[in-house]
């Protein structure tokens, strides 16, 4: 036994006095500045005897101590002053003071691991209270500073049972320790016992001092203890509803707040739900640096847009720049001036290098080097890292500039399609948006194997809502002008009801889609040959026959590296050829199909194409050489006259050189070459003598275009392809006899912005007709229409091509279907072909017929077409059986994009009618737990970590459905609560014995995920080639130099470069090392990328405080039996 009263918690812990002394003791009163329930857990077990235990605390509002004031302000009267307001509180003051205790109280609770042990302590604590054994008091008149723990003995009796006299009434502890359990075992704490009556008797009656002048607080603590998840189950109804508000209560925040949005010129012609994404976007650019708005099509993206702009121009003083398709300049340029942006606009086509003089457009150009805000319009358009232009506007945001991205397609092909977009604005792959692991590039090759789900990244970042999303939420019911109900919108979807929105003060409806088939037969268009020429385009197969069939095309061209020696096969350039092959033969399959189906112009122009292609590679080989490769390709395909035939054929072996003939099975090739030659030729003795008044296709079209609905509209015509788009031109408006009839099909043409004015010149009210102008009523084009421009004056659509694909009609219909239209109804009709033998059959079965065709002719091949390319059989019988209504369903959304937009407006509904039950929700506590009846036994577990120093961020969450053997069925948020979905009627089952063990299976889990989390996100990368010399030479250069000044600037910029870097920053510096530039060359350099790259908004970023490590809690979880 030590001969000493010293507790320090290193040789004694203050724990074991406590403990032991309690153990002998009826009553105890304790002093604390902090208390939190870890403290009790560690002493519960003494303190069933205890007759009597008064806790008095501190209020933990009160940070700011007098020491901490007195340091601060060096002014004697302002410390008197604060001691005054801190000695004699105000009323509310007071009730603030214990609101925020309580509020502390209920953390304790909430953190406490979800144990048999805590659970038995609450209750224990509640039964101390009712039955008056526990008392506490909250200290409100200043800090409580001393910490000190009285004990009063109890009675000591003789073998007799009578009384014995105890040398001593009680004892103290006085020290620097709180009623924590860090105070009571782990700090570097000190703290002495107290012996003797005086002092027993003199520290008792400062105890009752400070308690009489304390606020009782049983009544708080007693009822966050019963709230709390150890005393009482709540219902699955509520567990349901505290999931949805924790998943998005970060959004319902931000929306609260208005000043965010300012009432200008722009925000006062928006609608509720596009003021929403405003604020949502806003949000996510503070928070992440850049944002993806991606309503779809028809939804106001681009006002949207605008009013983002509009408010980091006007609050925040940002340098606005946009950057868009050239087609949409003139658009951008208009809001730019209406709604007075004060923005630069840039073509996306302008965003290129100039090779000889290493001009970097943006970089260097004084208008665009200062913008520091970027809105980047149908950003789709800049999903391949590999273009110029992505690398251009890579290396100009790479200094930090804030992006917003507008596309209604995000995704094309794959999920790396959105991982460019995202690397403009977010740089670096380490990331401290709340996914698990917290970098980008491993998360999306996860993403990319099943293994991740890209919504739980996509929540944070991209805003999307469909149409139908749009009514059910925002809308108002047509006939009763009521908000629409969300729980009845099925009347809604199948027509029985109509709603609008309110836009700018107005009414506005979607249009009615009413979608016809018009079906024609392609065996009469290709005179009786259909049948052969589908022979000869041939079949999808898994490898490429030594022997092709005799009438079916090989595509040995776009097949190359199946010729080469297998010896060779896996040595470069034969590596690169496989890679740059891998799909082309079957994509030029499916191009074939395609044009075949699409008009007999296009489908002739193909094969002319083709034949000169493979008579000009046929030459090449019996020269000896191979004419492969992209330069190539562009040689074999350009107009030659028979006298520039030679030139052709020395510029192919030139290109070609790298290819040696001798690799390659040259007999077989150049067999397979003249096979395809042979048939080529054979199908154009076919196809060319089908003249325009013999096609059936463009005579039914001719038909239709002269009775109504027709006859009466302003007409779309929309083909795939440039050569249908010309020959329907040249056939419905021979010589261009007819100023009401137009063409368009190249995104470059000049007169884009004049017949777009001249379809539409309601929609485009700026456009100003020249003299002698008439307005268009049939306007035929490609795609180059289909993305972002405003054709609503249109009400017809006609779709020339078959579709394999709802999206892409989607599209075509999002021009004209726009929130705001005055139509109606708008009219979609889609040719389907048939054949002769198919007359009698069936619309269900020809299309059964053509989806197998479209099976039979893609198949292995329909992963590498274009995600728009692909077939979706369920949409094709929507589309051509006239299902106009059930279109919205195949809008790319839900699974895709799922960002818990229906949970934030049930919440948000909630919110506005019952606010109330909304506030009770809100203010659920964590932890809540509940059980209900299923078919199935398992666990629900929601858990969250959170940056106690940075709760303006979400915290990572993560949502786990276990079995009753801990393992982990679905972490899948859509059908976790697809389980929990409950109403305020489901009833509360008994809560199994087993759960708290469960429950704490999952946290464990959860909280190895988050150290190993926190612990990626902490490691530094190791340095690369490029920085290690930099390092290494800036040394050098270091020991040459005598001015102090530049010594410093050699210091930061060393400091700074062993960060991480860009990619931009990457490549500069492998330059400067590939170029061995060193000394001063390399210090002037080095500078220059420091400044272009705003490198000193990173060090300053970089030189914040190491943030604490997030702290893991239990959310809400729910037993199924």
């Amino acid at each position: 036994m030590p001969t000493h009263d010293i507790i320090d918690n290193r040789e004694r812990k203050l724990v074991d006095q406590i403990n032991r002394i309690l153990d002998s003791s009826e009553a105890a009163h304790f002093a604390v500045g902090y208390f939190f329930l870890s403290g009790f857990t560690a002493i519960a077990d003494r303190l069933t005897n205890i007759k009597e235990l008064r806790l008095l605390i501190g209020n933990t509002t009160n940070r700011e101590t007098i020491e901490q004031i007195a340091q601060g302000y060096r002014q004697l009267e302002l410390i008197a002053d604060k001691v005054e307001a801190q000695t004699y509180p105000k009323r509310p003051e007071v009730k603030q003071m214990a609101a925020d205790t309580a509020a502390n109280i209920r953390s304790s609770i909430e953190l406490m691991d979800q144990t048999d042990e805590a659970e038995a302590l609450v209750k224990n604590l509640v039964q101390m209270i009712e039955e008056k054994r526990l008392h506490v008091k909250v200290y409100t008149k200043g800090t409580l500073h001393a910490k000190a723990y009285i004990f009063d003995y109890g009675a000591v009796f003789d073998n007799k049972g009578r009384p014995v006299q105890r040398a001593e009434n009680g004892i103290a502890i006085v020290g620097s320790s709180n009623l924590t359990l860090s105070g009571i075992t782990h700090n570097t704490e000190l703290n002495v016992v107290i012996h003797g009556n005086d002092n027993h008797a003199e520290l008792t009656h400062w105890f009752d001092e400070l308690w009489n002048e304390g606020e009782d607080f049983n009544e708080a603590l007693m009822r966050e203890m019963k709230q709390s998840w150890a005393v009482s189950l709540a219902r699955p109804y509520d567990v349901y509803m505290k999931t949805l508000y924790a998943l998005v209560r970060d959004r319902l925040e931000d929306t609260a707040a208005k000043d965010i949005i300012l009432e200008d010129e722009i925000t006062k012609q928006l609608a509720e739900f596009q003021k929403v994404a405003v604020i949502h976007a806003i949000n996510n650019i503070r928070d992440y640096g850049g944002t993806f708005v991606s309503d779809v099509v028809g939804l106001g993206k681009s006002f949207i847009g605008a009013a983002i702009v509009k408010r980091f121009e006007q609050i925040e003083r940002a340098r606005p720049f946009i950057i868009c398709p050239p087609p949409l300049i003139e658009m951008w340029e208009r809001y730019n001036e209406v709604y007075q942006l004060n923005a630069r606009v840039l073509s996306m086509g302008l965003l290129k290098e100039d090779d000889e003089s290493g001009f970097k457009a943006l970089l260097d150009d004084f208008k665009y080097k200062d913008r520091d805000f970027v809105l980047i319009d149908e950003s789709h358009n800049l999903r391949n890292n590999t273009t110029q232009r992505y690398k251009v506007l890579e290396t100009f945001l790479a200094t930090g500039k804030r992006c917003c991205l507008l596309t209604a397609t995000p995704r094309n092909k794959s999920a790396w399609d959105i991982y460019y977009q995202l690397k403009l604005f977010h740089q670096d792959d380490k990331t401290d948006l709340p996914i698990d692991p917290p970098d980008l590039k491993e998360y999306f090759r996860l993403v990319e194997r099943g293994e991740k789900k890209l919504p739980e990244l996509l929540s944070h970042i991209l805003i999307r809502r469909t149409r139908n999303h749009i009514l059910r939420f925002y809308g108002f019911d047509a006939a009763t002008h009521q908000p629409v109900d969300p729980s009845s919108f099925g009347e809604y979807l199948n027509g029985t009801r109509r709603a609008y929105v309110i836009v700018g003060g107005k009414h506005r409806f979607f249009p009615k889609r009413e979608l016809e088939t018009i079906e024609y037969s392609i065996e009469d268009t290709y005179q009786g040959l259909y049948q052969e020429l589908r022979q000869y385009i041939g079949k999808s197969r898994k490898r490429l026959l030594v022997k092709p069939p005799v009438d079916e095309l090989s595509y040995a061209r776009y097949g190359l590296w199946n010729y080469v020696l297998k010896s060779k096969q896996k040595q470069e350039p034969y590596t690169t050829l496989q890679r740059a092959g891998a799909n082309l033969r079957g994509l030029m399959r499916v191009l074939l199909f395609k044009r075949f189906e699409s008009s007999v112009y296009a489908f002739q122009e193909t094969i002319k194409k083709l034949l000169l292609v493979h008579q000009r590679f046929l030459s090449g080989l019996e020269r000896g050489f191979v004419p492969a490769g992209e330069e190539a390709q562009t040689l074999l395909s350009e107009d030659y006259n028979e006298a520039e035939e030679q030139d052709l054929m020395d510029a192919l072996r030139q290109v070609s050189d790298k290819y040696d003939l001798a690799d390659f099975d040259a007999e077989r090739l150049q067999q397979h070459i003249e096979h395809d030659l042979k048939l080529l030729k054979k199908i154009q003795e076919l196809v060319a003598p089908i003249a325009p008044d013999k096609d059936a296709k463009l005579q039914k079209l001719k038909q239709w275009l002269s009775k109504p609905p027709f006859k009466d509209k302003k007409r779309l015509i929309f083909t795939q392809y440039a050569d249908t788009a010309k020959y329907l031109y040249d056939n419905l408006n021979p010589q261009g006899q007819l100023d009401d009839i137009e063409v368009i099909y190249s995104s470059n043409s000049p007169k884009k912005v004049r017949l777009v004015g001249r379809f539409a010149p309601l929609a485009n009210q700026e456009y100003k007709f020249k003299p002698g102008e008439n307005q268009i009523n049939t306007l035929i084009a490609t795609d180059v229409l289909a993305e972002g421009l405003n054709l609503q004056d249109g009400d017809l659509i006609v779709n020339y091509d078959l579709h394999f694909n709802p999206v892409r009609l989607i599209q075509r219909f999002g021009r004209i279907d726009r929130i705001g239209s005055d139509k109606d109804v708008i009219y979609g009709f889609n040719f389907l072909p048939e054949l002769g033998i198919e007359r009698n059959l069936g619309l269900k079965q020809k299309l059964k017929n053509r989806i197998q065709e479209i099976h039979d002719t893609i198949g292995e091949d329909a992963a590498i077409l274009d995600r728009t390319e692909q077939l979706n059989e369920e949409a094709m019988y929507a589309i051509y059986e006239q299902k106009g209504k059930q279109l919205s369903l195949f809008e790319p959304e839900s699974e895709e994009f799922l960002d818990l937009n229906e949970a934030e407006e049930i919440l948000r509904q909630l919110q506005k009618n019952d606010p109330g039950e909304f506030e009770r929700i809100a203010n659920l506590p964590n932890g809540i737990r509940t059980a209900k009846v299923s078919m199935h036994q398992a666990t629900y577990v929601f858990c969250e970590a959170s940056d106690p120093n940075r709760l303006d961020i979400k915290g990572y969450q993560q949502l786990f459905l276990i079995d009753d053997k801990g393992d982990v069925i679905s972490r899948d948020i859509p059908r976790i609560l697809g389980a929990i979905k409950s109403d305020s009627t489901t009833p509360v089952a008994a809560l199994p014995q087993d759960h708290n063990s469960a429950v704490m299976r999952v946290k464990r889990q959860f909280a190895e995920e988050v150290k190993h989390r926190q612990a990626e996100r902490d490691f530094h990368q190791r340095l690369t080639q490029g920085q290690r010399y930099i390092l290494r030479e800036l040394r050098v250069f270091f020991k040459t130099i005598q001015e102090e000044e530049v010594k410093a600037q050699v210091n930061i910029l060393e400091k700074v470069f062993r960060g991480s870097m860009t990619g931009a920053i990457s490549r500069e510096i492998n330059a400067l090392r590939r170029n061995s530039v060193t000394g001063q060359d390399l210090f002037n350099q080095l500078v220059q990328i420091y400044n272009q790259h705003n490198m000193r908004e990173w060090l300053n970023n970089n030189s914040l405080p190491t943030l604490s490590h997030p702290v893991p809690i239990i959310v809400c979880s729910e037993a199924f039996v």
